[in-house]
């Protein structure tokens, strides 16, 4: 059946404990082509919309066994997209205002009138229509945006690539919608390592098309060997001409990194980023605040800084995305920097992969069935005990 020949032979269901009504309503109906099932009380009805498939319902507005705000809630619950056209009384406009309110899409008074009834249904075909419409479109984006989904995360390492010297573990949820964290550990041929966590602001397919070509441009840059600074600056460059073409105007924080595992050296620029957290054996911690500016992707030509540190046995470094500080329970609270920070400092004698276990565990309690709306990325690097 076409689309044209469903909408002509819509299934319509009539609900009016006057038989008279009942078979006239049918009779003008079944005239123009419409196919028509007929109840005499509500819950005769409601069985019908149970058992077939009704694209639209005319029911009175006062049954004898139930009122007509039961059958549209009842009605809804059985068939959200149903069309429900209620019959209502000589001067009961306000109870037709009424069943409006609580979800009915149109009214008709008594006495009915056959040419009143035909205009009212032509209009309710083609709010089916259009609902029928706009569930395929959803149907159809969210497939698109779980391929999406599912090609990001073909971006992101499918595995952490070994680190003479260093303990390394990652976690990373994405949210239910497609988003825009970034993360990569990437082995030159220097004998370095690349580090790289970021977020792009917002969601959809515009985030992630700007982490994809993040991801591109750092991996083009890390090959050829640039300081991290000038990577950040090479980025920033890349993304400013794009995210000012879109209309919310993006922007995307990162952090890079060059890790020497052999000495323990690390230069690194901050775009914006959440500052990653260096843990001392002996309980101490910095945050590594130093090197880098604003976030890619605002200002062109904007000259970063870099910073460095070296490492000592048992150091930590934790790097993550607001997703993980700032993910909501039931009572709005947030996770918080603070909460992450103490978990690690109780747990500084564990492996990265413990201590992300701990985390995990105290993250899903703290966010019980609340929705997860950001990605979550978190990275722990531990210099092994030489």
């Amino acid at each position: 059946m076409t689309n044209a020949e469903h909408y002509l032979n819509m299934k319509i269901l009539i609900i009016d404990d006057e038989p008279d009504i009942r078979q006239s309503l049918a009779y003008v109906l079944q005239d123009e082509g419409y196919e028509t099932n007929s109840a005499s009380t509500g819950l005769e009805g409601l069985s019908y919309i149970s058992a077939k498939q009704f694209d639209i319902v005319i029911t009175d507005l006062m049954l004898p066994d139930l009122d007509g705000m039961t059958i549209i809630n009842k009605a809804k619950e059985i068939c959200p997209e149903i069309i429900i056209v209620m019959i209502t009384a000589y001067g009961s406009e306000e109870k037709a205002v009424e069943a409006i309110r609580a979800g009915a899409d149109d009214y008709i008074p008594k006495p009915i009138d056959g040419d009143e009834l035909l205009m009212k249904l032509s209009k309710a075909v083609e709010m089916r229509r259009l609902r029928d419409e706009n569930i395929l479109f959803h149907r159809r984006l969210e497939k698109e945006i779980e391929i999406a989904r599912k090609i990001q995360q073909t971006l992101l390492p499918q595995q952490i690539p070994e680190i003479n010297g260093f303990d390394v573990a990652i976690f990373s949820q994405p949210a239910k919608y497609v988003g825009g964290d970034y993360h990569d550990i990437i082995t030159l041929s220097s004998g370095n390592v690349g580090i790289a966590i970021g977020d792009v602001s917002g969601k959809g397919m515009p985030a992630a098309l700007l982490m994809a070509n993040v991801q591109a441009s750092i991996r083009r840059c890390s090959e050829d060997r640039y300081p991290p600074k000038e990577i950040i600056q090479r980025v920033n460059s890349a993304l400013c001409p794009i995210c000012q073409l879109i209309e919310e105007h993006r922007f995307v924080t990162l952090f890079y990194a060059n890790l020497n595992p052999q000495n323990g050296e690390m230069v690194f620029s901050n775009a914006g980023h959440n500052y990653p957290i260096l843990f001392k054996q002996d309980g101490s911690l910095y945050n590594l605040s130093d090197g880098g500016g604003i976030s890619c992707g605002i200002l062109n030509n904007f000259h970063y800084d870099e910073a460095k540190i070296k490492l000592e046995p048992n150091d930590i470094v934790v790097f993550y995305t607001d997703g993980i500080i700032e993910s909501m329970n039931t009572e709005e609270l947030i996770f918080s920097e603070e909460r992450l920070i103490d978990l690690v400092l109780k747990n500084l004698n564990l492996s990265p992969d413990e201590i992300i276990n701990c985390i995990c565990k105290e993250l899903n309690e703290f966010m019980g069935n609340s929705i997860q709306y950001d990605d979550m990325t978190l990275m722990i690097f531990k210099m092994q005990d030489s």
